[in-house]
C-alpha cells in the first residue's frame, strides 16, 4: 500500500499557532536586543514582556541573560513566569548591575518567598553572602529559611559558619540550637540554648520562647525537672510580671511529667 503524503498520524500545526510561536520568538529576540542599547528601565520592561509572552504560549526562552547572576548566587535558573514578574525581574536586573546590593537581594528573595520558592530564596541569600562582604544578616536569613522548609542540614551549615565568624553573637547560637532540636540532637541543642542565654548581656530581655524551647529539649531527653526549673529561672528574672497563671501552669505541666517536690513559686531555682 502506498502512503500518501497527506496521510499523517498527527495533524500538522495550524498556520495560526505557528504564527503565534514565531511572533513570541520574535518578540523575545527583539526585546532582548533592544535592552542592550536602550535605557535599562525600559529594557527591563521589554524583557518582562518577552518572558511573559514565552510563558503564555509555551515557547522556549532564549539563553538566559541572568545566567551569570544565577551562577554567582548558586541558584537554579528561574522559570520564565517568575522572571516576568516586575517584583522579581527588577531586583534581578539590579543585582546584575550591582552584585552586592543588599536591598536588591532582599527584594528578590522576599518576592520568591511570596511565590512559594523558599528554597530558591534561601539559596539566593546564601550565595549572596558567600560572594559579598559583611553579609551576616543575609546568611542568617538563609539559615532561617532552610530551617523553615525542614532542611536542618542546610541550616546547620549556615549556623556553624556564622558562629565561626562571630562566636559571641547569641542570635547565631539560638539559630544553631533550633536547628539541632529540629535534627533531634537534643543534648547538643540544650548546650546551644544555654550558651545563647548566657551570651545575652541582659537576661531579663531574653524572650520567654527561648526558655520554653530549652525546657522542651529537656523533656525530649527525659529530664522534666530540668524543664520545670528552666521555666522557674525565667520567672525569677522578674517574678512580679512573669509569675502569671499561664507560666505557673506550664511549670506544673512539666512537673507532671515526672518531677516531684517542685519549689514554691516565691522560691524559684535559677538556671
Amino acid at each position: 500500500m502506498e502512503i500518501d503524503r497527506g496521510d499523517r498520524i498527527a495533524p500538522p500545526p495550524s498556520p495560526e499557532r505557528s504564527r503565534v510561536w514565531i511572533g513570541a520568538l520574535v518578540a523575545i529576540s527583539a526585546a532582548l536586543g533592544l535592552a542592550v542599547v536602550i535605557a535599562p528601565e525600559f529594557g527591563d520592561f521589554l524583557r518582562r514582556e518577552a518572558y511573559a509572552a514565552a510563558e503564555a504560549v509555551g515557547a522556549p526562552t532564549p539563553a538566559d541573560e541572568y545566567a551569570p547572576l544565577y551562577a554567582r548566587l548558586e541558584m537554579e535558573p528561574l522559570r520564565a513566569g517568575l522572571v516576568a514578574s516586575p517584583k522579581i525581574s527588577a531586583p534581578l536586573a539590579k543585582l546584575l548591575r550591582e552584585p552586592c546590593d543588599k536591598r536588591a537581594i532582599a527584594a528578590l528573595a522576599e518576592a520568591l518567598i511570596v511565590e512559594g520558592e523558599e528554597r530558591v530564596a534561601a539559596r539566593g541569600y546564601s550565595g549572596f553572602a558567600a560572594a559579598c562582604p559583611d553579609s551576616a544578616i543575609e546568611k542568617g536569613r538563609a539559615g532561617e529559611l532552610f530551617l523553615r522548609i525542614g532542611d536542618a542540614e542546610g541550616a546547620l551549615k549556615i549556623a556553624d559558619a556564622l558562629i565561626s565568624e562571630q562566636p559571641i553573637q547569641p542570635d547565631f547560637h539560638y539559630l544553631r540550637a533550633r536547628t539541632l532540636f529540629a535534627a533531634k540532637r537534643y543534648d547538643a541543642a540544650i548546650g546551644e540554648y544555654k550558651t545563647a542565654i548566657e551570651l545575652f548581656h541582659d537576661r531579663a530581655k531574653v524572650h520567654e520562647r527561648l526558655f520554653v524551647e530549652l525546657a522542651n529539649a529537656y523533656v525530649a531527653v527525659g529530664k522534666p525537672c530540668d524543664a520545670a526549673y528552666t521555666l522557674f529561672s525565667w520567672i525569677a528574672l522578674d517574678p512580679t510580671r512573669r509569675g502569671t497563671p499561664g507560666a505557673r501552669k506550664r511549670v506544673e505541666e512539666y512537673g507532671a511529667l515526672g518531677c516531684r517536690n517542685l519549689p514554691a513559686f516565691d522560691e524559684p531555682k535559677k538556671l
